[in-house]
């Protein structure tokens, strides 16, 4: 299991990284918050967000309330681009000037 790399800035580019690089593109939000190590009431709102900036898509249960709705967490077109931008940063502590 790796852990969080340095340049990871926030919640929302870790969710994004693990869903690219490690959940192959979908994951449950329990499965999600068991990695992260946050329960998911405290990522509710970092999904909500990516998934009114475009970098993922949310499946809902109708049958269940906040914050059990969300089913199923996958990774949109625009998530991979960011995921893939990620790649690119340094790490911190890297010499960026040679």
């Amino acid at each position: 299991m790796e852990q969080k790399p340095g340049f990871i800035r926030n919640n929302e580019e870790w969710i994004i990284w693990l869903l690219a690089g490690e959940f192959g593109g979908s994951v449950t939000p329990g499965t999600l918050s068991a990695r992260i190590g946050l329960p998911i009431d405290f990522l509710h709102d970092n999904l909500l967000y990516l998934e009114r900036m475009g970098l993922i898509g949310l499946d809902r249960d109708p049958g269940k309330k906040y914050p059990e709705e969300i089913a199923l967490i996958r990774l949109a077109r625009e998530g991979q681009s960011l995921f893939e931008e990620l790649k690119e940063r340094p790490e911190i502590g890297d010499d960026l000037f040679g």
